[in-house]
């Protein structure tokens, strides 16, 4: 029986990718897609293949060829305002629930601001949004803790919202790579397949 476990996939660049599926994961063994990022990763996982059961944890795996990754910019919407600045205030730091924060314009509509992009609005909290009111941040003496930029859908910080168990394993493996450690090493070579031929043409759980 499987267990439960995350497979975060990386671009052969260490962009994260996604976090797939267990029959995914196998697939992409199987036709030599993929490779780890040392020897003890790829042994312990060819143990687990061979007794058909992942155990818990995250399985990070690299392609072993770099894809072009469309960017496609997602709608500057409340949500997704909230996601990228941490649901917290771009002025003064606050962070709080969704339900205490408000989105400022940094240049108000009233001022010829433009009322949905991305470089034109900010979380803000209540105090801080009824100070600025109209006015502009430095008439009010205040400042944006970092530039309102666009997001995009294979941005790394959405991707480990949705799925925080996978966010330490991909820190620690750069780090790793920082100091010269596995990560910045060569890859290694793909999963034997003889490991996980059993699996071929099983009916995995996704």
């Amino acid at each position: 029986m499987w267990e439960p476990m995350s497979v975060l996939l990386l671009n052969a660049s260490l962009q994260p990718l996604n976090v797939i599926s267990r029959r995914r994961l196998v697939v992409l063994l199987t036709r030599e897609r993929v490779a780890f990022f040392d020897e003890a990763a790829r042994r312990a996982v060819e143990a687990d293949l061979a007794r058909r059961c992942l155990g818990d944890g995250v399985i990070v795996v690299r392609l072993l060829r770099n894809i072009a990754v469309p960017r496609r910019l997602l709608r500057p919407n409340r949500r997704n305002l909230l996601i990228r600045d941490d649901y917290t205030c771009q002025y003064c730091g606050w962070q709080g629930p969704a339900g205490e924060l408000t989105i400022d314009h940094i240049v108000p509509v009233s001022r010829g601001g433009a009322s949905r992009t991305w470089e034109n609005q900010v979380v803000a909290c209540r105090r801080c949004n009824s100070r600025k009111a109209n006015h502009l941040a430095h008439e009010v003496h205040v400042h944006l803790r970092r530039p309102a930029r666009p997001v995009a859908h294979e941005y790394a910080h959405l991707l480990f919202l949705r799925h925080p168990e996978v966010r330490p394993a991909y820190e620690a493996l750069l780090r790793s790579a920082l100091v010269g450690g596995p990560a910045a090493a060569p890859v290694v070579g793909a999963l034997d397949p003889s490991a996980v031929a059993a699996t071929r043409s099983a009916a995995l759980p996704a």
